[in-house]
C-alpha cells in the first residue's frame, strides 16, 4: 500500500468521482480513500500491462484479477461498481 498526503487523497477522490460521473454528489468518507486509491492503482497497472509489447495472456489475466478484487472492494464501500 502506498501513502498519500492530503492533497493526494483529494486528487484521488476527485478522480474517482469524475470516473463515476457523479461529480460532487459522491460522498467520500476518509475511510473510503484507500479503496478508491487501490482501485485507481490497479486500473493503471492493468492498462499498463495491456499496452506492454511483451504482455502475455497470463500476465494480463493476473492484473485483471487484481483489478476485479479492488473493484469489488470499491463497490462494497461506495455502492457503485468500479468501471474498467
Amino acid at each position: 500500500m502506498f501513502k498519500l498526503n492530503l492533497p493526494g487523497k483529494y486528487f484521488m477522490g476527485a478522480t474517482a468521482a469524475w470516473v463515476l460521473h457523479k461529480g460532487s454528489k459522491l460522498q467520500i468518507r476518509p475511510e473510503d480513500i484507500p479503496a478508491i486509491a487501490n482501485a485507481l492503482k490497479k486500473s493503471r497497472r492493468f492498462n499498463e500491462e495491456l499496452s506492454k509489447p511483451g504482455a502475455t495472456a497470463e500476465s494480463v489475466m493476473n492484473k485483471l484479477g487484481l483489478l476485479t478484487a479492488r473493484g469489488k472492494e470499491f463497490e462494497r464501500i461506495t455502492g457503485v461498481p468500479w468501471p474498467l
